[in-house]
């Protein structure tokens, strides 16, 4: 109270002591106050008024964010349903997704004359019905499989057959090298590992391919690729080999039916393709004993193949050729069979037409090889492929076998049809 009277007292003496001018009286100074104290209590009504504001938008974010975070959740839980319900439909459905099927078939007729009766032929015969069953385990590793039947029927003294011809995994490393083991078909020659009916001309697959290779062959084994980027491909590997005791080649496939087994093959190979439109192949098989041991009449034996595929754009049509020779060399003391040799040259000319592709063709043949005694004769033959679609063929040749073995002459015409999905 002291203080205050102080204080008063002080106010008082300086507002006395106060110019005129300058003097303000006590009411006037309350009335100023009062007025500083409304306008301090607006101000603390506008900054209530806009913290409330604040705390209000402040909840409705905080509650937007809650809502927000709910959703997320809410989807990452769909999603991993969905997903989880996607690798189960996958996990049962991929045997489906990832098999594939295909297949060929050719239907043949041939009618063939000679002054030998037993050169004299006038059949019709389905040759081969075929599935392939292929099944892709992932991006790098698959199955693939061929099962055929030969001559429509089998059994109760049929000349039918039943066989696996392969059957094997594959595996690639890179995009350039891969592996595969299991029971193929051995990649030498033209036909032997791409026989479809529409891939080649005649309705007969040429006698060289057949005696000397010989197509169709496969074996049980391993065997690697790689690939240049040059164009150039290697392959080599090792198989079950063959079993010609008695010196024909094409006698001496075991096909893989309980196939006695002592002395295996080493195969290798290279392959050009850096020209469009251009193949050019060599290959080699070495065995170390032909017979696997079951006699000394027989012992290491050496293929060598070599072929050509050209085709070129010519007019209105497409220019093609083929040329392969094939030769083995044969340490064995059967009067014969040591070289067994053949080749042939091949020119076609494709034609697109409005109904499909019609095709023409010469091919010229010389075989000598080995069979109870050696055969040896030049073929030449004629004929045309219709493709009313690209992977169905009708075919029909005319041929005249000449021998320079003293056997009689043949000469025939084949008819055929054929396709491959």
């Amino acid at each position: 109270m002291r203080n205050s009277s102080f204080l008063a007292f002080a106010i008082s003496s300086l507002l006395a002591s106060a110019s005129p001018a300058y003097a303000i009286t006590t009411e006037e100074l309350a009335e100023q106050f009062e007025a500083y104290k409304m306008q301090q209590a607006e101000e603390f009504s506008k900054l209530r008024l806009e913290n409330q504001q604040l705390k209000s938008t402040n909840t409705e974010l905080k509650d937007q964010l809650e809502n927000t975070q709910q959703q997320v959740e809410n989807n990452t839980e769909a999603v991993e349903i969905v997903s989880d319900s996607v690798e189960g439909e996958n996990k049962g459905a991929s045997w489906y997704d990832k098999t594939t099927i295909g297949g060929y078939g050719e239907l043949h007729y041939n009618t063939y004359d000679s002054s030998d009766p037993g050169q004299v032929k006038n059949e019709v015969d389905f040759h081969r019905f075929v599935l392939f069953f292929g099944h892709q385990f992932t991006d790098k590793l698959r199955f693939f499989s061929e099962i055929e039947l030969e001559h429509a029927m089998t059994g109760n003294g049929w000349e039918g057959a039943v066989e696996l011809e392969q059957a094997y995994l594959e595996y690639d490393f890179t995009g350039q090298a891969s592996v595969k083991a299991g029971v193929f078909l051995v990649p030498i020659g033209i036909i032997n590992e791409t026989h479809e009916p529409p891939t080649f001309y005649g309705v007969e697959r040429n006698d060289v391919e057949k005696y000397i290779i010989p197509s169709t062959w496969w074996e049980a084994g391993i065997s690697g690729k790689y690939n240049f980027d040059s164009g150039i491909s290697l392959y080599a590997g090792l198989t079950s080999g063959l079993d010609s005791s008695e010196g024909y080649i094409r006698g001496g496939r075991g096909k893989v039916s309980k196939q006695y087994v002592k002395s295996g093959a080493v195969l290798g190979g290279i392959k050009y393709t850096g020209l469009p439109g251009l193949e050019l192949t060599a290959n080699f098989n070495y065995q170390t004993d032909m017979d696997q041991g079951l006699t000394d009449d027989i012992n290491e034996g050496v293929l060598s193949e070599f072929h050509m595929i050209y085709n070129r754009k010519m007019g209105i049509g497409t220019f093609g050729a083929r040329a392969l020779y094939a030769r083995w060399d044969i340490s064995t003391n059967i009067q014969g069979a040591t070289t067994q040799t053949g080749w042939y040259a091949e020119p076609s000319y494709r034609i697109p037409t409005f109904i499909g592709d019609v095709g023409a063709y010469g091919r010229y043949q010389e075989l000598r090889y080995y069979k109870s005694k050696q055969v040896n004769f030049g073929k030449w033959e004629v004929g045309i492929n219709y493709w009313p679609h690209e992977n169905i063929v009708l075919k029909f040749d005319y041929f005249e076998k000449n021998p320079t073995d003293g056997t009689a002459k043949q000469t025939g015409v084949d008819l055929g049809m054929g396709y491959q999905f």
